[in-house]
């Protein structure tokens, strides 16, 4: 069956995907709401449940890279970039690691690392250095100054994300936290096997 066409009265979202108003805002919210009944509709056979619990998965990780690229922007980096400057961050000053290992912590392609590690290289935030382990390869770590970049962005984020979490209780964070972590452990479980 193929699904029902969009209505020339509903709103629909920009190209780049952002919710920019308040009716880009209840669009997505629409959706969501709308998804049940559309797969009961399309197939009425499958348990909806499912298809709703992963269109809300999908519509949260929309959403958190959306926010992330906003934050960015005033800092003039991208979404990837940010990625692994975290990455290399989280595991301390001095922290050193192959392209491979930042690619398989941060799921940017290997193309991908390649230019993002050439932008942030350029911008004085890493440095590549011989592996001497493995002549082929280099190592990756953050400049003093990509340290200090990292620790200025992780402060402006962590203070823009309690600033969405303000009304939230410390208890419902954790459950929610809590409720996340399962849907982890079973997504990773679904791909790995």
């Amino acid at each position: 069956m193929k699904p029902k066409p969009r209505s020339v009265d509903e709103p629909r979202p920009r190209d780049d995907d952002r919710p920019s108003n308040e009716a880009d805002r209840r669009w997505i919210l629409q959706l969501l709401d709308g998804a049940r009944d559309r797969q009961e509709e399309a197939l009425p056979d499958l348990d909806g449940d499912a298809f709703v619990y992963f269109a809300h998965l999908s519509a949260i990780r929309q959403l958190t890279e959306i926010y992330y690229r906003k934050l960015l922007k005033p800092h003039q980096i991208s979404y990837s970039e940010y990625r692994v400057l975290s990455s290399l961050r989280v595991r301390g000053q001095g922290f050193r690691t192959t392209p491979l290992d930042l690619n398989r912590f941060t799921q940017i392609t290997s193309a991908g690392m390649t230019r993002t590690l050439d932008r942030l290289e350029r911008a004085g935030y890493v440095d590549r250095l011989p592996n001497p382990d493995d002549r082929r390869s280099v190592l990756i770590g953050l400049t003093p100054e990509g340290w200090a970049f990292a620790e200025t962005l992780s402060a402006d984020l962590g203070a823009r994300f309690a600033e969405v979490l303000d009304s939230v209780s410390g208890k419902q964070i954790k459950a929610e936290i809590d409720g996340l972590r399962v849907v982890v452990e079973r997504l990773t479980n679904a791909v790995i096997g």
